[in-house]
C-alpha cells in the first residue's frame, strides 16, 4: 500500500517536488497530466533578481511539444536558427575590425525545432504553471518552505514524511518519492548526504535585458583577445545582454560609472548606442559568478535531485536551465510509468539517473570547454581560439557533431579521427556514410524512455 493510499492526518501526496522553478514545474505538470497527485513547495512568493536562462534548446522544445504546450511557448519566443559569432581584432586606441566570422546553425539538425528560442524567464516559468494548475492532480504550495524529513530510513535513504512551513504554521506531509530542485543549495542533496565536486572560473559575467531596434532579430557572440560580448534578442523587442569580466571589475566600474558597461557594448554594436544607454542605473545590471558542479548520483532511496541541485554548469553554452527541463521531462515519465504500472520499488528510479547522468555530465563539460575558450585575454589565445573554430565550422562532420550536442537532441562522440578532421580537408567525409550515422546519433523514445519498452513487453505478455 502506497503512502497516498494509507489515508490519516498527514497530507499525502504520490511525489513531492521541493522547489518550483523551471525544471520543478516542467516534472509537476508531466506527472499532473497522467493523474499523479503531485504537490510542488515553493519557498519565493515573487520572481527573484539573479537572472536564470533564457535560452530554449530544441530538445527542451521536443519535450514541451511531448506536453501539448508548445504552442504556447513558440507563440512567446523569439527563434535563433542561427548564432553568429564574430572574432573581432582589437586595436590599443579602441577600434575594432572583424578578424573572422562564423555561422553556428541550428537549422542543419533533422528535428522538428532545428533552432534555439529565447524566452524570458519568468514568462516560461508562467506558461507550466497556468498548464499544471489545470489539473486537479497538481498542488502548490507558495509561499511554502520545506523544513526537513521527520521520518526515514537512514540506511537506504527511504524518506517517508517531511515538515513544511505554511501560512506560518508547520505542516506534515506523506509521499511515495521525493524529489529535489530547489538549485544549488539544495537540502534534498544535502540529506542524500551527497558531496560536490566543484569548478570555478576565472572570470565573471554583466548581465541586462534592454530595448532593442525591432530588425536587430539574430544572435550575435563578439569576442577579442580581451573582450566577450553577447547579445541575444528577446521577444518584445528587447534583447539580453552579457558582457565577461574579470572578478573584481565589477565594483571598479560601478565606481566609475555606467559608461564603463556601455562602452563595451558600443563598441562591437554600434546601432545599439540609444538603447543600451536606456539603462538608468546598475541596480539593472545583475553580477554572474559562474560555477560548475556535479555529484556522483541523482538517486538514493525514493528520493531524487534534479537540474543544478544535481549539476550546475557554466552558463556559456546556454544549458543549465535546459538540464533542468530535461531532467523534469524524463523524471516524471518514469514516475507515471511506476504508478500506472506499480512498480513502485524506488529501485527503478535508477533508471532516471541511467539515462540523465552521462548527459548531463557530458554538457557540463561540453559548457566547461566552451568557457575555457575565453578564459584568458591574450592574443594568441584568441589565434588558437579562431582556428578551432574555424576548424569546427568548415568540416560539415565536426559543425553537425557541435551543434547536435549542444542542442540535447542527441550526442555523437568525439573520436581520434575528429582530430584528422581537424586538421584535413573538409572534403573528407563520405556523404551517404555521414547521413546515415547523423540519424544514428539523434535520440530515440527508446533512449530517452527505455521504462516503456518494459510496459509493452508486458501489455503483449
Amino acid at each position: 500500500m502506497t503512502a497516498y493510499e494509507e489515508g490519516g492526518s498527514v497530507e499525502q501526496f504520490q511525489v513531492v517536488v521541493i522547489g518550483g522553478g523551471v525544471g520543478g514545474l516542467t516534472l509537476a505538470l508531466r506527472l499532473a497530466q497522467q493523474n499523479t497527485k503531485v504537490l510542488v513547495i515553493e519557498k519565493d512568493k515573487n520572481p527573484g533578481k539573479i537572472y536564470k536562462g533564457e535560452l530554449l534548446q530544441p530538445k527542451s522544445l521536443l519535450h514541451f511539444r511531448e506536453m501539448g504546450i508548445d504552442h504556447r511557448i513558440v507563440k512567446t519566443s523569439h527563434p535563433l536558427p542561427t548564432i553568429h559569432t564574430y572574432e573581432m581584432k582589437e586595436a590599443a586606441d579602441g577600434t575594432v575590425e572583424e578578424s573572422m566570422y562564423i555561422p553556428l546553425h541550428y537549422d542543419r539538425l533533422p528535428v522538428t525545432f532545428p533552432e534555439a528560442r529565447m524566452i524570458p524567464h519568468e514568462k516560461l516559468k508562467n506558461i507550466i504553471l497556468e498548464e499544471a494548475v489545470k489539473h486537479d492532480s497538481f498542488h502548490y504550495w507558495n509561499p511554502a518552505a520545506f523544513q526537513k524529513f521527520t521520518s526515514m530510513d537512514s540506511k537506504v535513504k527511504q524518506f517517508n514524511r517531511a515538515m513544511v512551513k505554511k501560512d506560518g504554521e508547520e505542516v506534515e506531509i506523506q509521499a511515495d518519492f521525493f524529489v529535489g530542485a530547489e538549485g544549488r543549495s539544495s537540502l534534498m542533496r544535502k540529506a542524500m548526504e551527497q558531496q560536490l565536486v566543484t569548478t570555478q572560473y576565472n572570470h565573471h559575467f554583466l548581465t541586462v535585458t534592454f530595448p532593442r531596434p525591432e530588425n536587430y532579430t539574430e544572435a550575435r557572440m563578439y569576442a577579442s583577445h580581451k573582450s566577450f560580448i553577447g547579445l541575444f534578442p528577446l521577444p518584445d523587442n528587447e534583447v539580453r545582454c552579457v558582457l565577461l569580466i574579470k572578478p573584481g571589475d565589477y565594483n571598479r566600474m560601478k565606481k566609475e560609472g555606467l559608461h564603463t558597461f556601455y562602452d563595451p557594448i558600443i563598441q562591437f554594436e554600434p546601432e545599439l548606442k540609444d538603447c543600451v544607454t536606456q539603462i538608468e542605473s546598475w541596480k539593472k545590471i545583475q553580477l554572474m559568478i559562474p560555477i560548475r558542479h556535479n555529484i556522483h548520483e541523482y538517486v538514493q532511496g525514493n528520493a531524487a535531485i534534479i537540474g543544478d541541485a544535481a549539476h550546475a554548469v557554466h552558463p556559456m553554452a546556454g544549458e543549465g536551465m535546459n538540464l533542468a527541463i530535461q531532467d523534469g521531462a524524463i523524471l516524471g515519465d518514469l514516475l507515471n510509468w511506476m504508478f500506472e504500472t506499480n512498480n513502485l520499488e524506488p529501485k527503478h528510479l535508477r533508471m532516471f539517473e541511467k539515462v540523465r547522468k552521462k548527459r548531463a555530465d557530458r554538457l557540463s563539460l561540453l559548457s566547461h570547454f566552451s568557457a575555457l575558450g575565453y578564459a584568458w585575454s591574450f592574443k594568441w589565445y584568441q589565434w588558437g581560439r579562431m582556428f578551432a573554430l574555424k576548424r569546427f565550422e568548415r568540416h560539415p562532420i565536426l559543425h553537425y557533431k557541435h551543434m547536435l550536442n549542444i542542442s540535447g537532441v542527441g550526442w555523437w562522440m568525439y573520436t581520434p579521427m575528429d582530430a584528422a578532421r581537424f586538421l584535413g580537408p573538409s572534403s573528407m567525409y563520405m556523404r551517404s556514410r555521414f547521413k546515415k550515422r547523423s540519424q544514428k546519433a539523434v535520440f530515440t523514445d527508446q533512449d530517452d524512455y527505455p521504462w516503456r519498452k518494459k510496459r509493452q513487453s508486458s501489455e503483449e505478455d
